[in-house]
């Protein structure tokens, strides 16, 4: 996991320094770690406000939150955490006949610690040509951050390949900056605007000492995600008031100069008796935009929000157009364990208008609507991808999702005294997301008639060159008690009307969660990628995701196929 191009350098140069000033650097490393502690601090006090249910939707942020309840153990074994050795070269095998092959490297994981910084989830990609970049949480690059004194702290890791997902490189922690506030807080999103621009999108803290910034941060890469330059705030808020949460990232096929980011903003400025809900909480989902590749951005604009504790909005996704029409689709929850359903709404970048507000479908939560079997969270398996390719189905929307609607049993040890087992679900817009019909289920096995059923969950949705969909999600049809994960990818090239599926080839595994003490116990992680080729040189799809395995290791793993 970790192979190394800007710390490996400076571990190199510095390996004088620190053999005859380590006094000077224990000190000053010892005083930011102290500087940061009030940082984590505030964001956990406003985490305390929030209602119950702002508090259970809450994504990323939900690890930085349990990172200030444990900083008093961690951050003083800082200056213990420095990998053994320095790490260089490509890692991760060729790929077999199955198409699987390892993104970040489980060699190093347990270097730091036996419990703590060798998991990663949450992953995202993006391919352009032969170039392609992972982004992933890795509770392993906090740990190699925080014994340097001169940046701040990183949640985030990347993988890399120039060879279209053949081999990849694991590059480290994504470099989070000079200033020592600056925390990278993971949900990575990434995106390429050609085989040497990418972008990776995440999670921001910063500020200084007296000021306390929520941010989303956008990093950027001009060798193909060889290097990454410092984080640039795309949207930032008073972090006493606000909790930015839940990035998503899309850059424009038609000007690849032009940039979306959304998000959902935690908001408890109205509590004050002014903003849009006055003495109240409201969430909002919002974006920003930037003409000039992430150089500067727009103000926010707001796509939807709501007052109140018992209410929310959470999720969004960002799909863009082959000629810049741009489409948005969240999840919206009403009165807690209530009714959900699942919005849309799309953006005229010419005009600067947005649309009306539809609604795609309603939702049933999976498990209690929050945690599945094994008592892990899975909340939102949202996805949504637009067709781009020179075909007549060219245009075509599609919104994926895992909804338990098929399935329903009692549960006397539910919350909600049942258990929902999810389908992957499909919505399907064919006049730019004006209306919206129900495309069926993805997952060919179905539910049985009556008993236990099978839970699937988490899809990520891609279109290729061809006009093919594909659909890659966590799958549990094979195990009578639905408690093993398989991986199965799922194509159609007649629109969605009809699924293919098939099993990546990675053994099953177990939740296994609760293990690192840097990650939120019930956190596997929100979601996991899904990637065509954003230049549409080459069919097929690089699809990336979480894998245990017999270790219960969690590593990045990506799979291509056709």
């Amino acid at each position: 996991m970790k192979s190394r191009s800007w710390s490996s350098a400076f571990l190199g140069l510095c390996v004088f320094g620190l053999t005859f000033a380590s006094s000077v650097s224990a000190q000053s490393n010892e005083e930011r770690l102290k500087a940061i502690k009030p940082r984590l601090d505030q964001m956990k006090a406003l985490y305390d406000k929030l209602p119950p249910l702002h508090k259970q939707i809450l994504g990323g942020n939900r690890n930085l939150i349990h990172l200030a309840s444990v900083w008093d153990v961690v951050a003083p074994n800082a200056s213990k955490n420095q990998p053994a050795r320095p790490l260089s070269g490509v890692r991760g095998p060729s790929a077999a006949s199955s198409g699987v092959v390892a993104v970040s490297d489980p060699r190093t994981d347990l270097e730091f610690s036996s419990f703590a910084g060798f998991t990663q989830s949450e992953t995202h990609s993006a391919r352009c040509g032969d170039s392609v970049v992972v982004g992933f949480n890795d509770s392993g690059s906090l740990l190699e951050t925080l014994p340097n004194p001169n940046i701040g702290l990183s949640f985030s890791g990347w993988g890399q390949s120039l060879d279209g997902g053949a081999r990849f490189h694991d590059g480290g922690p994504v470099p989070p900056g000079s200033n020592i506030f600056n925390i990278l807080g993971g949900d990575p999103v990434v995106g390429c605007a050609n085989s040497t621009t990418f972008y990776y999108s995440q999670l921001f803290s910063t500020g200084s000492l007296t000021t306390f910034v929520s941010a989303l941060a956008l990093s950027k890469s001009t060798d193909g995600g060889a290097t990454w330059a410092d984080p640039v705030a795309s949207v930032q808020k008073d972090g006493a008031l606000h909790m930015l949460d839940k990035d998503w990232f899309a850059v424009d096929p038609s000007d690849p100069d032009r940039l979306y980011v959304s998000y959902t903003d935690f908001d408890s400025s109205g509590l004050g008796g002014s903003g849009q809900c006055p003495n109240d909480f409201r969430t909002a989902i919002e974006f920003v935009t930037s003409d000039n590749g992430g150089s500067t951005w727009s103000r926010p604009i707001v796509l939807d929000f709501i007052c109140g504790g018992a209410n929310a909005v959470q999720g969004s996704q960002i799909a863009v157009g082959s000629q810049g029409d741009v489409h948005f689709a969240w999840e919206v929850f009403v009165n807690s364990a209530g009714p959900r359903e699942i919005r849309s709404r799309s953006f005229n970048p010419k005009t600067g208008k947005l649309g009306n507000t539809v609604i795609v479908d309603k939702v049933v939560g999976g498990g209690d609507g929050f945690l599945l079997q094994g008592l892990f969270r899975d909340f939102l398996g949202l996805s949504m991808a637009i067709d781009r390719s020179k075909t007549p189905s060219a245009g075509t929307i599609y919104i994926t999702w895992d909804d338990g609607r098929d399935l329903v049993i009692p549960d006397a040890n539910s919350p909600t005294g049942t258990y929902a087992y999810d389908d992957i679900l499909t919505a399907i817009s064919f006049d730019g997301g004006n209306s919206w019909f129900n495309g069926g289920r993805v997952n060919t096995d179905g539910q049985p008639r009556f008993g236990l059923g099978h839970d699937h969950f988490q899809p990520g949705a891609a279109v290729d060159k061809s006009g093919k969909v594909a659909v890659c999600w966590y799958d549990r049809r094979d195990d009578p008690e639905n408690f093993a994960i398989s991986r199965f990818c799922g194509t159609s090239t007649n629109g969605g009307a009809t699924w293919t599926n098939t099993q990546v080839q990675v053994p099953p595994f177990a939740p296994v969660h609760g293990i690192d003490v840097l990650i939120a116990p019930d956190y596997m992680g929100d979601y996991d990628g899904l990637t065509s080729d954003f230049t549409r040189g080459t069919a097929g799809f690089i699809g990336d995701f979480q894998f245990m395995g017999s270790t219960a290791n969690p590593d990045a793993l990506a799979v291509s196929f056709q």
